[in-house]
């Protein structure tokens, strides 16, 4: 599948479904409160971590009131920060991706799964690594022997690991040329985005955890994955919290139940699922809780 090309959402969720096993174990509450947006349920807590897609933007679009919402929770006194598992872009870069979309950051208030790679890769930058990324993705600042892998089966035979950070310039022929180099001859693969599927204007895109699934049901490598659901990200956010803030105090707000909702559940955070705008959109959030087991605390139309 080129990554141009759009998934369907029930494919994405079986396969969530299959690769449960794989990811944390975590307790859930009982029962779900239905609330229209964050703004009912502000008073329940001193920070919000919001993931980007599908809360605060699909694609390159806001998500309708997302800015206005965030203001107001800053204006509340509320922390805010972003844990996104948008990995192609360097932490500057994604600041000024969410300005462009109304929603003000620092660079302290941003974390994501490139942050939580870029700190797997330490003692081991000197490897020739092989990237799954674009020209964009500023792989050199990871690893200054890293390559930008095509469709040369001889660039993927030379790479002594490989990361997956984005879908922007992958295809089928690329993941199979990995494939098959991986089989040959086995090696660390690094995955800064563990999300299947992303929400886009116009539809759901295959994401690198997609792909690093695949890889490791058909050459039996186990990726290290960097990012939600991951203890790795979480734990750079509570860092940037600091101590002093109770779990019960801090809401995971996130649109996917097996990458948010299941992370920030494992972390003992309170997490809110929204679900009108990402993968969630359309579909019985009651179907997903019999079907995963994975339930939030708050069921939220909107942010």
């Amino acid at each position: 599948m080129r990554s141009s090309e759009r998934l369907d959402a029930d494919s994405v969720l079986r396969r969530y479904a299959e690769i449960r096993p794989r990811l944390p174990a975590a307790r859930f509450p009982p029962r779900t409160q239905e609330v229209s947006s964050l703004a009912d349920i502000a008073g329940e807590f001193d920070v919000f971590v919001l993931d980007g897609y599908g809360v605060l933007n699909v694609g390159a679009n806001p998500v309708p009131g997302a800015a206005e919402r965030v203001a107001k929770l800053r204006a509340a006194g509320k922390r805010i920060l972003v844990l996104t598992n948008g990995a192609t872009y360097a932490p500057a870069r994604t600041v000024a991706r969410y300005a462009r979309l109304g929603i003000p950051l620092t660079p302290a208030e941003v974390v994501s799964s490139r942050d939580a790679l870029d700190r797997g890769l330490e003692g081991r930058r000197e490897l020739f690594w092989g990237f799954a990324a674009t020209a964009e993705s500023e792989i050199a600042d990871l690893a200054p022997r890293g390559i930008l892998l095509g469709d040369d089966r001889a660039d993927h035979d030379a790479a002594e690991g490989f990361a997956l950070l984005s879908t922007g310039d992958w295809s089928d022929q690329r993941h199979e040329t990995m494939a098959a180099s991986l089989a040959a001859r086995p090696r660390p693969v690094l995955v800064g985005n563990p999300d299947l599927a992303a929400p886009r204007e116009d539809g759901l895109s295959p994401e690198p955890g997609l792909y690093a699934h695949d890889l490791a049901d058909r050459t039996g490598c186990a990726p290290e994955f960097y990012g939600k659901p991951f203890a790795n990200a979480f734990a750079l956010v509570a860092e940037r919290l600091g101590p002093g803030v109770p779990p019960r105090r801090i809401a995971m707000v996130g649109d996917t139940p097996w990458t948010d909702i299941l992370g920030g559940a494992a972390m003992g955070w309170r997490t809110v699922l929204v679900h009108n705008h990402g993968l969630m959109r359309g579909k019985d959030p009651d179907d997903i809780w019999q079907s995963s087991g994975i339930r939030p605390d708050f069921l939220a139309r909107t942010t």
